[in-house]
């Protein structure tokens, strides 16, 4: 608990004890001495009744005697004497020695002793006067009844009430005088001191004002001063600071910087909602809230919500005054700020890390060129040249034919517009794809990646409904960094010369040792196991062409196999099969110098009612039209664009794009696809190539059969 400075604050602390002080006091004084005055009244009132009980004692007797002969009169007369006689006797009894009186009203009355000597010497002659007049009346009291005795009874209290009423008069008289000039005075010495008291307050009130005033003084020069410097803290720290309440308003104080990273003055009292709104998505904005929420509950350990802060690390784009924007990354850190052991503001501290970010992906992207180059020397010197030599062949023709796609003019809006752009899609998702699975077979493990993610960017241009030029345009940087993966794969090749220059068109016979490693990946990344076995791919020689189909063909039906065909191994044990799926590629040179290409296998074979399910699902048929489809009409439709039985998107399969690739190779070639399948047992496709000197002259569709 913050512990005051009373020293500081002793003059006018012991100015308002003081005041306290005299005011208690003049209270306490008024209290008594109005308690007297009110004692002083009782009696000068009481001392004023005596006077009148005097006189009403001696009219009693005198109308007593003149009513004598009226009986009943008379008896009046004797019955107020008596009480007068009672009420004077117990009231100067009271006087004299303390006690009870009856008061004016009904009640009953205290009255200390009277204790000053004029006012005693008053009673007492009283009480000398009153004392024999007292025994005339008990002795009249007592002959009521009797004529012989009561006459000469009255007669005597007669005579001697005429002879001393009005000694007994004076008396009282002088006690009334005296007990209301002791109450005056009383009343002038309560006056004074209210007067003397009031004073003194005024003056201590006034010299408290004064020092009030003079520590206000003081205390704002402080203030001030103390404001200078914590303004010149907050225009010279490098980090943004402000103070944030419950309610997330901003506190009115914050560091300069804060105003130069959101290049803003107005800050000051704003919600941090508002500071933020167009900074950062509603659910970052949303998670904030409940962030700060859970720093000023009491029950939340700090240190155990720190890595929950959502704007750690946070990327905004500030509009500029050209109208251009400029983009930062800033950091927000909160902390508690503590009053009195309870959680009063966060502190926040915003910090401007667009240098450190911008370092950081540098050196993120010279380590990723590194790790690239690296990843890329390892795979050329182990990767078969030839087929090396052929990706960036086949590569460099990709990406030619994807530029000549994008620059394909459009015509304007009309039928066939949106066909236009979708064929534009399809045409660049089977190069991307082929590029894909070569260099997956290759281990070229960036390249995939980032074929992968043009083909996601690809999948996303597909499903859209209306497309337009501008469309593609983010494509283009996707492939310049294809692009310029392979030039970095070009140069390595070129320092440590391991390609032999193969001239264009000739025979070559490669070790086709990245089919083994694209099954094993591929295998690896499914949870499969699975085996390759290829036969009659190195027997052969064969032109650039060929090899270049049949060298995509393969990799694509392996993945193919590897993602659709070959169970796991525990969906094979419940088979009753062998753990370890394999795989059959075989390559024969059959009559017409025709080709035929073999690849099976022993997976669970096509699930017919999948195919059907998911080309419902695509709108590819209606339901009518699937149900009447005999199997190879369904195999059929596994060759459409956008096509798969994946529910999920991998890196081998689920964009529905391989098995359009395969046909659109055989059909460059004129070849003949045939597919054979038995469900849990295996699967088959035979792609028959034409001879080399029928390859223009079948060029065509392939021909379709299924078994």
């Amino acid at each position: 608990m913050t512990r005051l400075d009373y020293g500081k604050y002793r003059g006018i602390i012991a100015s308002i004890a003081l005041f306290l002080l005299l005011d208690a006091s003049v209270l306490t004084l008024n209290f008594y001495i109005s308690y007297e005055i009110a004692d002083d009244a009782i009696a000068v009132n009481l001392a004023g009744r005596q006077r009148m009980l005097s006189q009403r004692m001696t009219k009693s007797l005198l109308d007593g005697d003149y009513l004598l002969g009226k009986e009943h009169s008379a008896e009046s007369a004797l019955v107020e004497l008596e009480t007068t006689r009672d009420l004077f006797d117990s009231t100067l009894n009271a006087f004299k020695f303390g006690g009870t009186a009856k008061g004016a009203g009904v009640g009953q009355v205290t009255l200390p002793p009277v204790v000053d000597e004029t006012a005693m010497a008053a009673i007492n002659a009283a009480e000398r006067v009153w004392q024999p007049y007292r025994g005339h009346i008990d002795a009249l009291m007592a002959a009521r009844g009797d004529p012989v005795q009561f006459l000469p009874a009255l007669q005597t209290a007669i005579d001697y009430a005429r002879e001393h009423n009005l000694t007994l008069l004076k008396t009282m008289n002088d006690l009334t005088v005296r007990l209301e000039t002791l109450a005056t005075a009383k009343a002038t010495r309560l006056r004074l001191i209210q007067t003397i008291g009031i004073t003194l307050a005024v003056c201590n009130f006034i010299f408290i004002i004064l020092h009030f005033i003079a520590q206000l003084r003081e205390g704002d020069r402080r203030i001030e001063l103390a404001r200078r410097e914590t303004t010149e803290i907050l225009d010279t720290v490098n980090e943004g600071l402000f103070l944030l309440d419950e309610n997330l308003v901003i506190g009115g104080q914050h560091s300069q910087k804060l105003s130069d990273i959101f290049g803003r003055n107005d800050i000051a009292g704003r919600s941090l909602n508002e500071l933020l709104n167009r900074l950062v998505t509603e659910k970052d904005l949303h998670t904030t809230r409940e962030f700060v929420g859970l720093l000023f509950s009491a029950k939340v350990k700090e240190k155990l919500i720190r890595d929950l802060n959502p704007l750690d690390r946070l990327q905004i784009n500030l509009p500029q005054k050209d109208g251009s924007y400029t983009t930062k990354y800033i950091s927000f850190q909160f902390a508690r700020v503590y009053e009195q052991n309870k959680i009063a503001h966060v502190l926040v501290t915003v910090n401007d890390i667009t240098e450190q970010v911008n370092l950081a992906q540098e050196l993120e992207a010279s380590r990723g060129e590194s790790e690239q180059q690296l990843e890329i020397l390892t795979n050329i010197l182990h990767a078969d040249p030839k087929v090396l030599q052929m990706f960036i062949d086949n590569a460099h023709a990709s990406y030619n034919r994807i530029n000549a796609v994008l620059r394909e003019p459009l015509r304007q809006q009309g039928p066939g517009h949106q066909y236009v752009l979708q064929n534009k899609v399809r045409r660049i998702f089977n190069d991307i794809h082929n590029l894909k699975g070569e260099a997956s077979a290759l281990t070229l493990e960036n390249f995939a990646l980032m074929a992968h993610q043009f083909e996601a960017e690809l999948a996303q241009l597909r499903d859209k409904p209306n497309l337009s030029g501008n469309d593609f345009l983010p494509l283009t940087v996707k492939l310049n960094r294809l692009m310029a993966y392979t030039e970095s794969v070009q140069k390595l090749i070129a320092r440590i010369g391991g390609l032999a220059d193969i001239p264009q068109g000739q025979s070559a016979v490669p070790s086709w040792a990245h089919l083994y490693d694209l099954t094993s990946s591929c295998a690896e990344r499914a949870g499969k196991k699975v085996h390759l076995v290829a036969s009659g791919l190195a027997e052969l020689s064969l032109s650039s062409e060929r090899l270049e189909v049949i060298n995509q063909v393969c990799i694509q039906m392996i993945r193919n196999a590897v993602a659709h065909g070959i169970e796991k191994p525990a969906d094979r044990r419940d088979a009753n099969k062998a753990e370890l799926g394999r795989i059959d590629v075989r390559l024969a040179e059959v009559a017409g110098g025709s080709l035929e290409l073999t690849v099976r296998d022993d997976g669970a074979g096509f699930d017919y009612k999948a195919i059907r399910r998911r080309a419902m699902e695509a709108g590819l048929r209606t339901e009518t039209d699937l149900e009447c489809m005999d199997n190879k009409q369904l195999l059929s439709l596994i060759f459409e664009p956008g096509f798969s039985t994946c529910r999920e998107v991998g890196a081998d399969a689920g964009r529905g794009v391989g098995m359009d690739v395969v046909r659109s190779k055989v059909n460059a070639l004129g070849g003949r696809l045939s597919i054979g399948s038995s469900p849990g047992r295996y699967c088959q496709f035979v792609i028959t190539l034409p001879g080399e000197v029928s390859d223009s002259a079948l060029a065509g569709d392939a021909v379709l059969s299924a078994a």
